[in-house]
């Protein structure tokens, strides 16, 4: 335990020396500073405090069962979700092919610390990191919209969990290519790639939910195999709109999620450990 604590300060002082967390924190900043001056307008405060009160007069409400307030939560909660997965892979991908450079490898494989210890510890690392910037910019947000519209959305601060299970599972896809390629640019193109096969997988599903199209074809299967073989990222934010505007979560994407990170992050593993450096 004391290793992979020492390999999650490392990653730390390495987000630190590569102005990742200092990059986030300043956007997020921005971002909940712009909102602030936003929602202070007085014609918007009064606006959102008046659609607040009006549930059953609003056209979203006719729409969604819900305000318009929720649905800017929602847009914001979603937007951030989008943006989280795009950087937060772009910042911390260069994390675990970063071990694997000459030299750094040498002097970590000289160390009495087995190799499974390097993948977990820089992981979890990477996980705390986006977690300290999402709870920051979440939190922001939320206190800053609610104290200007005199209303509190309970579901908003539980953005935090739904954005970090999806960054999870689709951060295990980033570590798998990257200890099989050593290559963080690959490894970004992937996972990129994989978020948005998963997406298209997920609509395909849920149109066929929808849409009675009689026997499934081979396509119908094939959307099927990539929706249960990558992480489930499009549902989880589909759970995080849910939970916001009151509706309830699936939980499908949530075990698939945590089945698949924990099949992606044991082949990193292997992988790793079998490799020769």
């Amino acid at each position: 335990m004391n290793n992979i604590l020492a390999i999650i300060e490392e990653t730390f002082r390495e987000a630190k020396a590569r102005k990742t967390l200092i990059g986030f924190f300043i956007l997020s900043s921005v971002l909940i500073l712009i909102t602030l001056l936003v929602f202070q307008n007085p014609s918007v405060k009064n606006a959102m405090s008046e659609h607040a009160k009006m549930r059953d007069a609003d056209i979203a409400a006719s729409i969604l069962n819900t305000t318009v307030l929720d649905v800017v939560w929602s847009a914001i909660s979603i937007n951030f979700f989008i943006f989280t997965m795009c950087m937060g892979v772009f910042a911390t991908a260069a994390f675990i092919s970063s071990i694997m450079e000459k030299g750094t490898i040498d002097l970590l494989l000289s160390k009495p610390v087995p190799r499974w210890q390097y993948i977990i510890g820089r992981y979890i690392g990477s996980l705390l990191i986006i977690l300290l910037e999402v709870t920051w910019f979440v939190l922001g947000m939320w206190v800053v919209i609610s104290l200007s519209v005199g209303t509190w959305n309970m579901g908003f601060p539980l953005s935090i969990i739904h954005i970090l299970v999806a960054f999870a599972g689709l951060y295990s896809v980033v570590v798998f290519v990257s200890v099989l390629s050593r290559s963080s640019l690959l490894a970004i193109i992937v996972s990129i790639g994989v978020a948005f096969i998963s997406m298209l997988a997920a609509l395909g599903k849920w149109a066929s939910t929808i849409v009675d199209s009689g026997p499934k074809t081979i396509w119908g299967y094939l959307g099927d195999f990539f929706y249960y073989t990558f992480p489930q990222v499009t549902d989880m934010g589909m759970n995080m709109s849910n939970t916001i505007i009151g509706k309830p979560i699936h939980w499908t994407p949530i075990f698939l999620i945590l089945g698949l990170t924990t099949l992606y992050m044991s082949l990193s593993i292997y992988f790793f450990n079998k490799k020769e450096f």
